[in-house]
């Protein structure tokens, strides 16, 4: 997912619709315009392009401008790798957080 800022789409005077042409003739892409922030969805259907190197991809941004990606857009997200953590978070037996804890003692003073 590449998420862009209004602002700096204003200043490189970039137009998502063009942007969203570099990918989709290579992957599905979905664009998402509104009253939030700009989204691209970009399904990449291999593991092995990160997203760095996602953003040094040189794409057309306007009619007559090229940039790389990561001075246009405000964040690329890899949303399987950020799955995928939030997977094993959630999977953390909760007995190893109890395990740590000391159990309550009555002082009788």
């Amino acid at each position: 997912m590449i998420i862009f800022d209004k602002d700096e789409l204003a200043y490189h005077q970039a137009n998502p619709s063009i942007m969203e042409v570099n990918f989709s003739n290579a992957f599905d892409t979905k664009l998402y315009l509104g009253n939030s922030e700009t989204a691209l969805l970009v399904t990449v259907p291999f593991a092995d392009w990160t997203v760095c190197e996602m953003g040094q991809a040189i794409v057309k941004v306007s009619k007559s401008k090229e940039l790389p990606l990561e001075q246009v857009a405000f964040r690329i997200i890899d949303i399987d790798a950020s799955q995928q953590n939030f997977k094993s978070l959630l999977s953390e037996s909760p007995d190893q957080n109890t395990k740590a804890k000391s159990p309550l003692v009555k002082l009788n003073l």
